[in-house]
C-alpha cells in the first residue's frame, strides 16, 4: 500500500516536515492556519492538530499564544570540549571564554542525605550526609546547562570549601577546591546518555517540551575516594560534546612524524 498505508496526520506532517527541512518554510515564518491546512490537503482538522503536535514535539515549529503556529529557528550547534585537564577556576568560565561569549551561573546548596542510587555512586552507606548543590548557567545571559552536584560531606564538612559558592575559591573547580583541603583529584569519569527534557529543566533551559537533552553523569575521584558526583544537563541540538584523548608514547617510540607542510 506503501505511503497510502499511513496514517493521514503522519503524512501531513512528512510533506510539512520537508518543507521546513529543505528551507521552504523559512525560520520565524508562520505555518498556515488549521483551516488553510485542512483545505489545502483535503483533511479534517483533527488529523492536522495531530499532524502539527508531531512537529512541536521533534522541535521543528512552536506555538506562540494568540499568533498561531511558526517554524521554529533551529540553533547551530557548538562544540563543548571534554575530557582534558582542567584549569585554575571555573571549568565553565574557562570553556566559555574559549569560545567567546560571557559566563554567569546561579546556584544554591543544602545538606542532604544519601539516596540509594547517591550512594552507590559515592561509595558511601545509604543515608549518609552530603552536600547538594544546584545551578544553572548561563552564556551571554541566555541559560545554557543545568547541574546538580554531591559531595560526602565526610570529605569537606568543617572546610573552607564546604560550600562551592562560598569562601576563599568559591566558583572554582571541583579538583582546586579539593586540592586546597590536600585531596588530590587523579581522575574524572564520564558517562554520557541522551533522553526527553522534562518539565521543569524545559523551563529552565528555555526549550520545547519534545526536545531531547544530554545528560553526563560524572564523578571527581582522588584515587579510589568519590569527592564529588553531577548530572549535567544540556540541549541536544545547541551541544555536541568533543573529547580529546591523550595517548602515551610506548616505551623506546620515536617523536611522531611532523605534519605534513610543517616540515622546513
Amino acid at each position: 500500500m506503501g505511503d497510502l498505508g499511513r496514517p493521514a496526520y503522519l503524512r501531513l506532517a512528512d510533506a510539512l516536515r520537508g518543507d521546513v527541512l529543505s528551507g521552504t518554510r523559512e525560520p520565524d515564518s508562520k505555518m498556515p492556519s488549521i483551516a488553510d491546512l485542512c483545505r489545502e490537503h483535503g483533511l479534517s482538522e483533527q488529523p492536522v492538530r495531530q499532524a502539527l503536535r508531531v512537529l512541536t514535539a521533534e522541535g521543528l515549529v512552536e506555538g506562540r499564544p494568540g499568533s498561531g503556529t511558526y517554524v521554529r529557528a533551529r540553533p547551530v550547534q557548538v562544540r563543548m570540549a571534554r575530557g582534558r585537564d582542567q584549569s585554575d577556576g571555573s571549568p565553565f568560565a574557562a570553556e566559555s571564554a574559549a569560545r567567546g561569549v560571557d559566563p554567569s551561573w546561579t546556584g544554591s546548596s543544602l545538606k542532604t542525605y544519601a539516596t540509594a542510587s547517591l550512594a552507590a555512586r559515592l561509595g558511601l552507606a545509604d543515608g549518609a550526609p552530603i552536600l547538594q548543590s544546584q545551578y544553572v548557567f548561563r552564556a551571554d545571559g541566555r541559560p545554557v546547562q543545568l547541574a546538580t552536584s554531591w559531595e560526602p560531606l565526610a570529605v569537606t564538612d568543617g572546610t573552607d570549601v564546604v560550600l562551592p559558592e562560598l569562601g576563599p575559591l568559591a566558583g572554582c573547580g571541583v579538583a582546586e577546591r579539593m586540592a586546597s583541603i590536600g585531596i588530590t583529584v587523579t581522575r574524572v569519569t564520564e558517562d554520557v546518555a541522551s533522553r526527553p527534557v522534562l518539565e521543569a529543566e524545559a523551563e529552565r533551559l528555555g526549550i520545547p517540551l519534545g526536545s531531547t537533552v544530554l545528560v553526563i553523569e560524572r564523578t571527581h575521584r582522588a584515587g579510589e575516594l568519590a569527592v564529588e558526583t553531577a548530572d549535567i544537563v544540556l540541549a541536544a541540538e545547541h551541544f555536541r560534546l568533543s573529547y580529546e584523548i591523550d595517548i602515551p608514547a610506548a616505551a623506546g617510540s620515536q617523536e611522531p612524524p611532523a605534519a605534513p607542510g610543517t616540515q622546513e
